[in-house]
Protein backbone atom coordinates (compact mmCIF):
# COMPACT_ATOMS: atom_id res chain seq x y z
CA UNK A 1 0.00 0.00 0.00
CA UNK A 2 1.53 3.34 -1.05
CA UNK A 3 1.46 6.57 0.94
CA UNK A 4 -1.66 7.85 -0.84
CA UNK A 5 -3.69 4.75 0.00
CA UNK A 6 -2.40 4.78 3.59
CA UNK A 7 -3.52 8.41 3.97
CA UNK A 8 -7.02 7.56 2.78
CA UNK A 9 -7.28 4.54 5.06
CA UNK A 10 -6.05 6.57 8.03
CA UNK A 11 -8.64 9.30 7.38
CA UNK A 12 -11.42 6.72 7.15
CA UNK A 13 -10.35 5.13 10.42
CA UNK A 14 -10.04 8.39 12.32
CA UNK A 15 -12.70 10.62 10.78
CA UNK A 16 -15.07 10.23 13.75
CA UNK A 17 -12.59 11.61 16.26
CA UNK A 18 -9.94 13.64 14.45
CA UNK A 19 -10.29 17.18 13.10
CA UNK A 20 -10.01 17.40 9.30
CA UNK A 21 -6.65 18.46 7.91
CA UNK A 22 -5.55 20.00 4.67
CA UNK A 23 -1.92 20.08 3.64
CA UNK A 24 0.12 20.65 0.55
CA UNK A 25 0.62 17.25 -1.09
CA UNK A 26 3.96 18.41 -2.48
CA UNK A 27 5.21 18.58 1.10
CA UNK A 28 3.76 15.31 2.32
CA UNK A 29 3.99 13.16 -0.76
CA UNK A 30 0.41 12.00 -0.14
CA UNK A 31 -3.03 13.44 -0.60
CA UNK A 32 -4.36 15.52 2.24
CA UNK A 33 -7.72 14.60 3.65
CA UNK A 34 -10.63 16.44 5.21
CA UNK A 35 -14.20 15.50 5.96
CA UNK A 36 -16.42 16.76 3.20
CA UNK A 37 -20.14 16.82 2.50
CA UNK A 38 -22.33 16.83 5.56
CA UNK A 39 -25.73 15.26 6.25
CA UNK A 40 -28.88 17.26 5.72
CA UNK A 41 -29.62 20.05 8.15
CA UNK A 42 -31.43 18.73 11.21
CA UNK A 43 -33.39 21.90 11.95
CA UNK A 44 -31.56 22.90 15.12
CA UNK A 45 -29.49 25.71 13.64
CA UNK A 46 -30.40 29.10 12.28
CA UNK A 47 -29.63 30.02 8.64
CA UNK A 48 -27.64 33.21 8.20
CA UNK A 49 -28.99 35.21 5.26
CA UNK A 50 -28.34 38.70 3.99
CA UNK A 51 -31.32 40.83 2.95
CA UNK A 52 -32.76 39.63 -0.37
CA UNK A 53 -31.07 41.06 -3.44
CA UNK A 54 -32.97 43.31 -5.86
CA UNK A 55 -32.99 40.52 -8.45
CA UNK A 56 -35.08 38.35 -6.14
CA UNK A 57 -32.72 35.37 -6.57
CA UNK A 58 -33.31 33.52 -3.33
CA UNK A 59 -32.07 29.97 -2.69
CA UNK A 60 -34.55 27.27 -1.82
CA UNK A 61 -33.61 26.23 1.71
CA UNK A 62 -35.22 22.80 1.38
CA UNK A 63 -33.36 22.17 -1.87
CA UNK A 64 -30.11 23.24 -0.27
CA UNK A 65 -30.64 20.83 2.62
CA UNK A 66 -31.33 17.96 0.23
CA UNK A 67 -28.02 18.73 -1.48
CA UNK A 68 -26.14 19.11 1.84
CA UNK A 69 -25.46 22.82 1.37
CA UNK A 70 -25.08 23.60 5.08
CA UNK A 71 -22.23 26.08 5.50
CA UNK A 72 -24.57 28.99 6.30
CA UNK A 73 -25.96 27.33 9.42
CA UNK A 74 -24.88 28.41 12.88
CA UNK A 75 -24.24 26.08 15.82
CA UNK A 76 -23.89 23.24 13.33
CA UNK A 77 -21.09 20.64 13.45
CA UNK A 78 -21.39 20.19 9.69
CA UNK A 79 -20.93 23.92 9.07
CA UNK A 80 -17.99 23.88 11.49
CA UNK A 81 -16.27 21.35 9.25
CA UNK A 82 -16.46 23.78 6.34
CA UNK A 83 -15.25 26.63 8.54
CA UNK A 84 -12.17 24.57 9.32
CA UNK A 85 -11.68 23.82 5.64
CA UNK A 86 -12.18 27.53 4.88
CA UNK A 87 -9.46 28.52 7.36
CA UNK A 88 -6.98 26.06 5.91
CA UNK A 89 -7.72 26.98 2.30
CA UNK A 90 -7.52 30.72 2.98
CA UNK A 91 -4.23 30.27 4.83
CA UNK A 92 -2.68 28.66 1.77
CA UNK A 93 -4.29 31.02 -0.75
CA UNK A 94 -3.37 34.19 1.15
CA UNK A 95 0.15 33.00 1.83
CA UNK A 96 0.75 32.44 -1.89
CA UNK A 97 -1.20 35.48 -3.05
CA UNK A 98 -3.61 33.29 -5.02
CA UNK A 99 -7.12 34.54 -5.88
CA UNK A 100 -8.73 31.73 -7.91
CA UNK A 101 -9.45 28.15 -6.88
CA UNK A 102 -10.77 25.32 -9.05
CA UNK A 103 -12.62 22.48 -7.33
CA UNK A 104 -12.75 19.23 -9.26
CA UNK A 105 -12.84 15.47 -8.74
CA UNK A 106 -11.85 12.30 -10.56
CA UNK A 107 -15.45 11.40 -11.55
CA UNK A 108 -19.02 12.60 -11.34
CA UNK A 109 -20.73 11.81 -8.06
CA UNK A 110 -17.71 12.53 -5.87
CA UNK A 111 -19.27 15.68 -4.35
CA UNK A 112 -17.32 18.50 -5.99
CA UNK A 113 -20.33 20.82 -6.38
CA UNK A 114 -21.41 20.31 -2.78
CA UNK A 115 -17.92 21.14 -1.53
CA UNK A 116 -17.59 24.13 -3.89
CA UNK A 117 -20.87 25.65 -2.69
CA UNK A 118 -20.25 25.02 1.00
CA UNK A 119 -16.71 26.33 0.85
CA UNK A 120 -17.78 29.40 -1.14
CA UNK A 121 -20.59 30.25 1.28
CA UNK A 122 -18.34 29.70 4.28
CA UNK A 123 -15.65 31.99 2.86
CA UNK A 124 -18.27 34.63 2.02
CA UNK A 125 -19.31 34.66 5.68
CA UNK A 126 -15.77 35.77 6.54
CA UNK A 127 -16.03 39.54 6.91
CA UNK A 128 -12.72 40.04 5.10
CA UNK A 129 -13.65 38.17 1.93
CA UNK A 130 -16.02 38.29 -1.00
CA UNK A 131 -16.61 35.31 -3.25
CA UNK A 132 -17.59 34.68 -6.84
CA UNK A 133 -18.81 31.11 -7.44
CA UNK A 134 -18.60 30.13 -11.11
CA UNK A 135 -20.18 26.98 -12.55
CA UNK A 136 -17.64 25.86 -15.11
CA UNK A 137 -19.21 22.45 -15.71
CA UNK A 138 -20.64 23.64 -19.01
CA UNK A 139 -21.82 20.23 -20.23
CA UNK A 140 -23.61 19.24 -17.01
CA UNK A 141 -24.24 22.42 -15.01
CA UNK A 142 -25.62 21.75 -11.54
CA UNK A 143 -24.72 24.58 -9.18
CA UNK A 144 -27.99 26.50 -9.70
CA UNK A 145 -30.03 23.34 -9.01
CA UNK A 146 -28.21 22.76 -5.72
CA UNK A 147 -29.30 26.24 -4.62
CA UNK A 148 -32.82 25.93 -6.00
CA UNK A 149 -32.27 28.82 -8.42
CA UNK A 150 -33.64 29.11 -11.97
CA UNK A 151 -31.42 31.50 -13.91
CA UNK A 152 -32.41 32.27 -17.49
CA UNK A 153 -28.88 33.07 -18.72
CA UNK A 154 -25.35 32.31 -17.62
CA UNK A 155 -21.71 31.99 -18.63
CA UNK A 156 -22.30 30.26 -21.97
CA UNK A 157 -24.74 33.01 -22.96
CA UNK A 158 -22.07 35.59 -22.18
CA UNK A 159 -19.41 33.71 -24.14
CA UNK A 160 -21.46 32.68 -27.17
CA UNK A 161 -24.32 35.16 -27.45
CA UNK A 162 -22.69 38.27 -26.02
CA UNK A 163 -25.19 38.65 -23.19
CA UNK A 164 -23.81 41.27 -20.75
CA UNK A 165 -22.06 39.69 -17.79
CA UNK A 166 -24.13 41.69 -15.32
CA UNK A 167 -27.26 40.01 -16.71
CA UNK A 168 -25.74 36.58 -16.15
CA UNK A 169 -24.83 37.03 -12.49
CA UNK A 170 -27.10 35.96 -9.66
CA UNK A 171 -26.76 37.22 -6.12
CA UNK A 172 -28.20 34.85 -3.57
CA UNK A 173 -28.99 36.58 -0.27
CA UNK A 174 -25.75 35.55 1.38
CA UNK A 175 -23.51 38.45 2.26
CA UNK A 176 -20.48 38.98 0.01
CA UNK A 177 -21.42 36.16 -2.40
CA UNK A 178 -22.17 36.28 -6.13
CA UNK A 179 -22.71 33.34 -8.46
CA UNK A 180 -22.20 32.95 -12.18
CA UNK A 181 -24.27 29.97 -13.38
CA UNK A 182 -23.15 28.00 -16.41
CA UNK A 183 -26.13 28.87 -18.57
CA UNK A 184 -27.20 26.68 -21.49
CA UNK A 185 -25.34 23.35 -21.64
CA UNK A 186 -22.78 23.03 -24.46
CA UNK A 187 -20.87 20.15 -26.03
CA UNK A 188 -17.84 22.13 -27.24
CA UNK A 189 -17.05 23.34 -23.76
CA UNK A 190 -13.27 22.78 -23.73
CA UNK A 191 -12.83 24.95 -26.83
CA UNK A 192 -14.96 27.64 -25.22
CA UNK A 193 -13.00 27.57 -21.97
CA UNK A 194 -9.76 28.06 -23.89
CA UNK A 195 -11.16 30.93 -25.97
CA UNK A 196 -9.72 34.47 -25.72
CA UNK A 197 -13.06 35.75 -24.36
CA UNK A 198 -13.01 33.25 -21.49
CA UNK A 199 -9.35 33.89 -20.74
CA UNK A 200 -10.04 37.63 -20.58
CA UNK A 201 -13.02 37.04 -18.29
CA UNK A 202 -11.00 34.84 -15.93
CA UNK A 203 -8.38 37.56 -15.65
CA UNK A 204 -11.02 40.23 -15.06
CA UNK A 205 -12.77 38.22 -12.35
CA UNK A 206 -9.53 37.55 -10.52
CA UNK A 207 -8.02 41.00 -10.62
CA UNK A 208 -10.90 43.46 -10.31
CA UNK A 209 -11.35 43.28 -6.53
CA UNK A 210 -8.44 42.51 -4.17
CA UNK A 211 -10.68 40.90 -1.53
CA UNK A 212 -12.53 38.60 -3.93
CA UNK A 213 -11.83 34.88 -4.23
CA UNK A 214 -13.02 33.13 -7.39
CA UNK A 215 -14.15 29.52 -6.93
CA UNK A 216 -14.73 27.46 -10.07
CA UNK A 217 -16.88 24.33 -9.92
CA UNK A 218 -15.01 22.34 -12.57
CA UNK A 219 -15.97 19.13 -14.39
CA UNK A 220 -14.34 15.86 -13.27
CA UNK A 221 -10.81 15.40 -14.56
CA UNK A 222 -11.32 11.83 -15.81
CA UNK A 223 -14.60 12.57 -17.63
CA UNK A 224 -13.74 15.69 -19.61
CA UNK A 225 -10.71 17.61 -20.86
CA UNK A 226 -12.21 20.92 -19.70
CA UNK A 227 -10.21 21.12 -16.44
CA UNK A 228 -6.93 20.64 -18.30
CA UNK A 229 -7.92 23.27 -20.88
CA UNK A 230 -8.70 25.81 -18.17
CA UNK A 231 -5.84 25.03 -15.75
CA UNK A 232 -3.61 27.92 -16.90
CA UNK A 233 -6.31 30.37 -15.75
CA UNK A 234 -6.52 29.20 -12.12
CA UNK A 235 -4.10 29.65 -9.26
CA UNK A 236 -4.86 26.51 -7.27
CA UNK A 237 -6.87 23.29 -7.36
CA UNK A 238 -8.73 21.36 -4.68
CA UNK A 239 -9.64 17.74 -5.47
CA UNK A 240 -12.73 16.05 -4.00
CA UNK A 241 -12.90 12.27 -3.57
CA UNK A 242 -15.80 10.25 -2.21
CA UNK A 243 -15.27 7.83 0.63
CA UNK A 244 -15.94 4.25 -0.41
CA UNK A 245 -16.60 5.22 -4.04
CA UNK A 246 -13.51 6.88 -5.54
CA UNK A 247 -10.91 4.27 -6.42
CA UNK A 248 -7.31 4.96 -5.51
CA UNK A 249 -6.25 4.33 -9.11
CA UNK A 250 -8.68 7.02 -10.30
CA UNK A 251 -7.32 9.48 -7.76
CA UNK A 252 -3.76 8.74 -8.88
CA UNK A 253 -4.72 9.29 -12.53
CA UNK A 254 -6.53 12.50 -11.60
CA UNK A 255 -3.53 13.89 -9.70
CA UNK A 256 -1.21 12.86 -12.55
CA UNK A 257 -3.36 14.85 -14.98
CA UNK A 258 -3.14 17.82 -12.62
CA UNK A 259 0.64 17.58 -12.27
CA UNK A 260 1.10 21.05 -13.77
CA UNK A 261 -1.36 22.65 -11.34
CA UNK A 262 -0.99 23.87 -7.77
CA UNK A 263 -3.02 21.12 -6.08
CA UNK A 264 -3.34 22.34 -2.50
CA UNK A 265 -5.07 19.25 -1.14
CA UNK A 266 -7.77 16.62 -1.40
CA UNK A 267 -11.12 16.67 0.39
CA UNK A 268 -12.45 13.29 1.48
CA UNK A 269 -16.22 13.53 1.02
CA UNK A 270 -17.82 11.41 3.72
CA UNK A 271 -21.46 11.02 2.69
CA UNK A 272 -23.76 9.92 5.49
Amino acid sequence: MDRLEKAIEKARAERATVNPSLMNPSLSGAAALARGAAPAFNGRSTPVFAPPSPSGDEPDEAQMERNRVVAHHTRSPEADIYRQLRTQVLHIMNKEGWRSLAITSPNYGDGKTTVALNLGISIALDLKQTVMLVDLDLRKPAMHRYLGLNPTVGLTDYLVKGVPLTDCLTRPPFERLNTLPAGSALDNSSELLASPRMIALAHELKTRYPDRLIIYDMPPVLNQDDPIAFLPQVDAVLVVVRDGVTRSDDLKRCLANLAAANVIGTVLNVCQ
